[in-house]
């Protein structure tokens, strides 16, 4: 359960994190649709651009984002995964690479999260 019953309020039992991913998806993918979808997902609280869509010659745009999501009960790698898994499905999106998770920066088995 993801709330905590406190003296007459509700209060989350886990608070958000933040991971922030480095998105390359097809070159003409729709920016804010993509964000819009993102937003939809189960867990996610908040979306937003960290930097400017760069879209490269070589047919593919780049863009940077964050994700606050609450993670489920277990490893926070599992809920992050499943986070991202469901990203990867939404049109145009091709490779996520995670940058940091909690202004941390982090890899799995020691090597960088990519999806």
């Amino acid at each position: 359960m993801y709330l905590k019953e406190q003296k007459d309020s509700m209060r989350l039992h886990r608070g958000l994190l933040k991971a922030t991913v480095k998105l390359t998806m097809a070159y003409k993918a729709h920016v804010p649709d993509t964000m819009t979808r993102i937003r939809v997902l189960s867990g996610v609280a908040v979306v937003g651009q960290s930097d400017q869509v760069v879209r490269k010659k070589a047919g593919k745009a780049v863009l940077d984002i964050y994700i606050k999501f609450l993670p489920e009960p277990g490893p926070v790698f599992d809920s992050l995964e499943k986070i991202l898994k469901e990203v990867k499905k939404l049109p145009g999106v091709e490779v996520i690479r995670v940058i940091d998770l909690g202004d941390r920066r982090v890899s799995y088995k020691g090597n960088p999260i990519v999806i």
